[in-house]
């Protein structure tokens, strides 16, 4: 009777207002959670049912208005009493096919886990056609963009460099377009097991049933022909290999790892081009090391010169700079270059200011000094230092407070 039903919004547990994706949604959460197969409780079927022809007039536009407008009474009127809720289920989750093209596997397959195929049917539908498997079959024979490494030295990173590459491309054998086949008569027949469509029917059983899934067919993958006689020209591998260079610009401040992307240097499959990604791999300086658009680096300074003052040479990435050393420059001491570190592009990941090139100042162990040198330094040695007087007499407090 109509007045024993619950209202199908409460049985989905949803608003009025819900959108058809909520409505699957709803739907997709309690069939799994209600089905016989895998909720063993009493009441598991009749709620199962129950949700199931809830589904059945909410995500029909029709239907739904109708419900909305009239209720129970004007589903009744129009004959309405609900379908097999199995069938429903089955169309949602795995959809029917020709009963001929159904290839059976129990408990997994070649392909992977029966829940790939499961779930790729709940969220992204089942709608393979011919053309599709068969795209889908020439993608998986190769990937249509290609991947590669290519190392540069840190300066080269830097300032920037012209290279070149040479890499190998795969492109459809321009003889038998891509099937692998001979032009001859006779060549191919029409696959047995998918009946030329390039796909099949498959069932899985899992926790919630036996389920029908649609996969690209193992005996012809995808293709729909069997081959009898391959192509002359390919050896039936459907591609041909070919060299190829390109010169290419790097700009200055790439960083390791990044990836440089060429479009339409790919591998071909048919009328579509794929892509090359180059990731740029920056060898490690023993000289700079890196951190954002700042550049460190060690100069080695005799004390003397460290204490006295004077000028010091640096390396910097574009060329040897000298500098001022202050009297009295402390031992790892850093001074810093404004604008000798990563300079900014309009492209670059810096690009509103140069960076800066820190130099850490590292002593030197002492030169040999002639006996009058030494006289010299042993003069400035006997000058007091305020700060090493400071020193020792925080010492001496310090031992007398033990």
């Amino acid at each position: 009777m109509a007045s024993n039903k619950r209202d199908y919004y409460e049985v989905l547990g949803i608003s009025k207002n819900a959108t058809a994706d909520e409505i699957k949604r709803a739907f997709r959460k309690l069939a799994m959670k209600y089905h016989p197969d895998r909720n063993k409780a009493p009441d598991a079927e009749a709620k199962f049912k129950e949700i199931n022809e809830a589904y059945e007039v909410l995500s029909d536009e029709q239907k739904r208005k109708t419900y909305d407008q009239f209720g129970f009474d004007g589903l009744n009127s129009q004959g309405f009493s609900g379908g097999d809720p199995f069938d429903i289920f089955n169309q949602f989750f795995g959809g029917r096919g020709n009963a001929s093209n159904v290839h059976f596997s129990f408990g997994g397959d070649e392909d992977g886990s029966p829940f790939d195929d499961i779930f790729g049917n709940i969220f992204g539908g089942n709608r393979s056609s011919r053309t599709r498997s068969n795209r889908n079959a020439e993608e998986q024979l190769y990937d249509i963009n290609i991947k590669a490494r290519f190392g540069i030295t840190f300066l080269e990173s830097i300032l920037g460099c012209h290279k070149k590459i040479k890499f190998k491309i795969k492109k459809t054998c321009p003889e038998c377009n891509g099937t692998g086949a001979s032009n001859e008569p006779g060549a191919t027949e029409v696959c047995d097991m998918c009946h030329g469509s390039g796909m099949v029917i498959k069932q899985q059983r899992t926790p919630f049933g036996v389920m029908q899934t649609q996969g690209v067919c193992p005996k012809c993958h995808g293709q729909g022909k069997i081959i009898h006689k391959k192509c002359n020209t390919c050896g039936g591998a459907r591609y041909l290999e070919a060299e190829k260079e390109i010169e290419f610009d790097i700009e200055p401040g790439i960083i390791n790892g990044e990836t440089i992307v060429f479009k339409g240097h790919g591998n071909s499959i048919k009328t579509r081009t794929g892509d090359l990604y180059l990731t740029i791999f920056v060898q490690d300086s023993k000289v700079f090391q890196r951190q954002k658009n700042i550049i460190y680096t060690s100069v080695l300074v005799d004390p003397m010169k460290a204490i006295v003052g004077g000028n010091i040479k640096v390396n910097t990435p574009y060329g040897i700079k000298e500098i001022q050393l202050r009297p009295g420059t402390k031992n790892n001491e850093q001074i810093t270059l404004n604008g000798f570190g990563i300079k900014s592009t309009k492209k670059g990941l810096f690009n509103r200011n140069n960076g800066d090139l820190v130099v850490n100042i590292v002593y030197a162990s002492p030169n040999k000094y002639s006996s009058d040198q030494i006289k010299e330094l042993k003069k400035l040695a006997n000058i007091d230092n305020p700060e090493v007087e400071k020193y020792y007499k925080h010492v001496e407090k310090e031992l007398e407070n033990e």
